[in-house]
């Protein structure tokens, strides 16, 4: 029986690219979430040194899902020149990283695609929905056909529906690699996120959904639905300054309408510049009111 809401931080991070955070000058907070591409290749001596480097994060919870860029964690072969049967092999080896001896010593929990829930020492459950995929990426972990859709279930959307585990209704925390149509998704002038992402977003409108992928899009929106479910002028959604998000130590608590709004993250670190990537951004410190079992 839900007894209300409690207070609660959550740390939220994306795209860090093998990039190599200090935690132990970072911010304390009830949960973490990293959204994908710890790596560039998914080089599994880069991918232990990313769950080594969550590890200095101090989090009660700390989730993961991969990235396009984690290639060894997609089950199905991504790479020319290899086996399939070698390739199994680092597949193996790539999920003990995340899930084996390292994972647990470093606090991480390695989410699959699908709905997990979670209880906190602070009162709080979380109910969250978790997915590596993104359209598109051709040779890329994690791909799926751009009209395809990964989140909706056949009576959920106007095209054929290949999700097995759809975004359910009641979840608090959405966990995507890829942003949604029209929301924090813009590189180059060009809106790059996921129409039926979108569609199930707005379905099930959870306090937050986070991403990342697009670097560019780096940012902090809350959406307003409409009463049908669809975002109410997302091109213009609320905007959250930069400066006031990246405020250290202190986490920002906003006043988000369960039901009627959802705060919308894109927590990529880095920045896409002629000479390569570079980490540009802080991750986000936010205070959400999660149910209280």
């Amino acid at each position: 029986m839900a007894l209300g809401t409690i207070s609660t931080r959550v740390m939220v991070i994306s795209d860090t690219h093998e990039h190599s955070l200090d935690g132990t000058m970072m911010p304390q907070a009830d949960v973490l979430l990293h959204t994908g591409d710890l790596t560039n290749f998914g080089d599994l001596e880069s991918l232990r040194e990313s769950v080594k480097m969550l590890g200095t994060i101090e989090a009660e919870l700390k989730l993961v899902i991969a990235g396009n860029h984690d290639i060894f964690l997609d089950a199905t072969p991504r790479v020319e020149n290899i086996s399939d049967k070698e390739y199994a092999e680092y597949h193996k080896a790539a999920l003990e990283i995340m899930t084996g001896p390292l994972a647990k010593e470093s606090g991480i929990t390695y989410l699959q695609e699908g709905t997990h829930t979670f209880n906190i020492s602070n009162g709080a459950t979380i109910k969250v929905y978790a997915s590596p995929y993104t359209a598109g990426l051709g040779d890329w972990a994690f791909p799926y056909k751009p009209l395809e859709d990964r989140f909706n279930d056949a009576q959920q959307t106007i095209r054929t529906s290949i999700a097995t585990n759809p975004i359910p209704c009641g979840v608090d925390i959405v966990m995507t690699h890829g942003p949604p149509h029209l929301i924090l998704d813009q590189d180059d002038g060009q809106h790059l996120g996921f129409p039926n992402l979108l569609r199930a977003v707005s379905r099930t409108r959870p306090l937050m959904h986070c991403f990342g992928h697009i670097h560019e899009g780096h940012g902090a929106n809350i959406v307003t639905w409409q009463p049908d479910g669809n975002v109410k002028d997302p091109a213009s959604a609320t905007p959250l300054e930069t400066e006031q998000v990246n405020e250290y130590p202190y986490a920002n608590e906003w006043s988000i309408k369960s039901g009627q709004q959802t705060l919308m993250v894109n927590a990529a670190i880095m920045m896409n510049t002629s000479s390569g990537m570079k980490p540009n951004y802080k991750p986000f410190i936010v205070t959400l009111q999660l149910p209280r079992e």
